[in-house]
């Protein structure tokens, strides 16, 4: 007993929600809105589909019933007939079916629109729904009635079609992400100003009748899409149908002004005119999708080479290239603010041997460890740890003392010798590094050089010294250090300012 009760319970929901729902709906389009264009474009159907492809099938049943029983309610009110009314809602409930059945179901927008065939599709079901039911219709209304079958078809068909076609994008795109970001703070005035754009077009072109402006209409829809993609379109589509009807039913413009002795009627020649500009606008807004998407990867696809391209393919940190250019960068900035500048270069003591003894394998391993144990001791967005190549590291330390710079590379190397990676071939019979700093506030833009030279020859004093140590030289200190070691530390110099990759 328990468990029907829990599946009668939803369904009577459902039924009672939608019946209230579209019961309110209909009244109000049909007694508070334009009730004599309807035969124009009735929008409600759009809507129906819109739900369908939201929800699972098994879901359906109660929910259309309660569309149309809603819908049935509001006509009735209207002084219709029950046994008429109720062909019509079975007319109305085959149509919104088979338009449902025909589309994608509804995850996400950008997937919907991204099923393959789905402009096939989206012309199947305006044409197959409306049409299968149009037929019914006009055969009810011309063999009860009397009314001109063509007419009663044109009444019932095209206006449901043409409701489909502007109302279930919308629809749709209102629980879509793009919708969302539309009406975002920073996004809102654009969204609007085109809205309104394309609003003020509309009424340009429908209340205008002297001068042959229609065919600006898909140029101004195809420019909102290049603004708002395909949800603000959607939005701008409805609300400009429901202009033109608005202002072609008060007899303006240039549908408002039709002649009445053209086989063609108003309706019908307005309703073209629209079938014509959705069924265009609809790939055409696809495309540009496509396009939009295709930049956005390729914008993404380019950040990552970039990304991937400043840093080293071993240890996943700055590479050369990017140390350079970070290097002239923080150089310059330094010069501006007249802030020091720290430079450290760190070299594994006694690699070789560990490579000649472990192999190359664990020799990559004991580098990327050690490189992730040099990011962990740095703490500030602008500091940078960068592989120059071998085993050679450096780090740069912008707005940093030469104190500041001693604390940070005396962790460092305490991180280094605290992996306790064995090396028997070091005299530490672990894992050590050397480094080399230096300090100052550069005035020039050029000497970016002096100052690699002052961390150069103090790494030479810490190999010299006994490795596993930390070393500074001050600028006359330097100039010593360089002519005691002359052509080596010049040679490192040359090589480490050199552009090409160690």
């Amino acid at each position: 007993m328990q468990p029907i009760r829990q599946q009668w319970i939803p369904a009577v929901k459902t039924l009672l929600t939608f019946t209230l729902i579209y019961w309110i709906v209909d009244v109000a389009l049909n007694r508070f809105a334009f009730s004599n264009a309807w035969t124009i474009i009735w929008p409600l159907n759009g809507v129906n589909v819109a739900l369908l492809l939201m929800r699972p099938r098994a879901s359906w049943l109660w929910m259309l019933v309660g569309i149309e029983l809603g819908t049935g309610i509001g006509e009735c009110l209207d002084d219709n007939l029950v046994q008429m009314e109720i062909c019509q809602r079975l007319f109305s409930l085959t149509e919104v079916v088979i338009s449902a059945c025909l589309l994608p179901p509804f995850l996400t927008l950008d997937r919907w629109l991204r099923t393959p065939g789905i402009f096939m599709r989206f012309l199947a079901a305006l044409v197959l729904g409306p049409g299968i039911s149009g037929l019914m219709a006009a055969s009810l209304f011309h063999y009860t009635q009397g009314q001109s079958f063509l007419l009663a078809f044109n009444n019932w068909a095209t206006a449901d079609a043409l409701g489909i076609a502007a109302t279930m994008p919308l629809a749709l795109s209102l629980r879509s992400a793009q919708m969302r970001s539309l009406f975002q703070r920073e996004a809102l005035p654009r969204t609007l100003g085109v809205l309104i754009l394309a609003f003020a077009g509309a009424a340009l072109i429908f209340s205008v009748s002297r001068y042959p402006l229609m065919f600006l209409l898909f140029p101004l829809l195809l420019l909102v899409d290049s603004l708002l993609a395909f949800a603000g379109t959607a939005i701008a589509v409805v609300g400009v149908l429901f202009i033109s009807v608005y202002l072609t039913d008060n007899s303006l413009g240039p549908f408002g002004t039709w002649p009445s002795d053209l086989a063609v009627p108003r309706d019908l020649a307005l309703q073209i005119y629209f079938g014509f500009q959705l069924i265009a606008l609809f790939p055409a807004s696809i495309v540009l999708m496509e396009r939009r998407r295709m930049a956005e990867e390729l914008h993404n696809t380019n950040a990552r080479l970039t990304v991937l391209a400043s840093l080293d393919g071993l240890t996943g940190i700055a590479n050369r290239r990017s140390f350079d250019e970070r290097f002239a960068e923080e150089w310059n900035r330094a010069v501006r603010h007249r802030k020091p500048l720290a430079l450290a270069m760190i070299d594994l003591d006694n690699f070789k041997q560990f490579n000649d003894l472990y192999g190359h394998l664990a020799g990559d391993r004991c580098l990327c460890a050690v490189a992730d144990a040099l990011s962990r001791q740095l703490h500030r967005p602008e500091d940078l740890v960068a592989r120059f190549g071998g085993e050679e590291f450096a780090l740069l330390l912008p707005h940093t003392s030469a104190d500041g710079a001693l604390k940070v590379v005396e962790k460092i190397r305490a991180a280094v010798h605290g992996l306790g990676i064995d090396h028997i071939g070091n005299t530490w019979n672990r894992v050590t590094v050397s480094i080399g700093y230096s300090a100052l506030t550069p005035v020039t833009a050029d000497g970016k050089s002096r100052l690699i030279q002052l961390a150069d020859a103090a790494l030479y004093h810490a190999k010299s010294g006994g490795r596993n140590r930390v070393e500074t030289l001050s600028s006359t200190e330097g100039a010593q250090a360089a002519n005691d070691h002359g052509t080596t530390a010049r040679n490192r110099i040359v090589r480490i300012l050199g552009r090409g990759d160690r």
